[in-house]
């Protein structure tokens, strides 16, 4: 389980505060609440180096995940940084497909 943070919404079963889950993002390295970073998976791409990133807005999918804000700066500064290949685990030397995600945070932004 990941860090929490209290809020101030009580709990309607037996009035205490809420926990709500906190994420860093792989970009700007900043921690926020989850419900306001993008989740992102790695999946293969027909060989073992080449992986598509996904976009998880149900953040249910399967296999090692990472959070980005919905920002596009922090998807550069991932990408520049390594950060996003080495928050999923990649092998080194993979080439990596970023469509889907910067097609969703071009939507986002406008």
């Amino acid at each position: 389980m990941g860090p929490t943070v209290r809020t101030e919404l009580a709990d309607a079963r037996d009035g205490r505060a809420r926990q709500t889950p906190v994420r860093t993002c792989v970009g700007c390295r900043s921690r926020d609440e989850q419900s306001a970073l993008l989740r992102v998976v790695a999946r293969p791409d027909g060989s073992t180096t080449r992986w598509r990133i996904l976009v998880d807005e149900r953040r249910r999918e399967p296999g090692r995940g990472a959070y980005l804000h919905r920002d596009p700066q922090c998807l550069r500064s991932a990408i520049t940084r390594r950060g996003l290949t080495r928050a999923l685990r990649l092998p080194a030397g993979s080439e990596v497909e970023l469509a889907e995600v910067e097609e969703r945070m071009a939507q986002q932004s406008t």
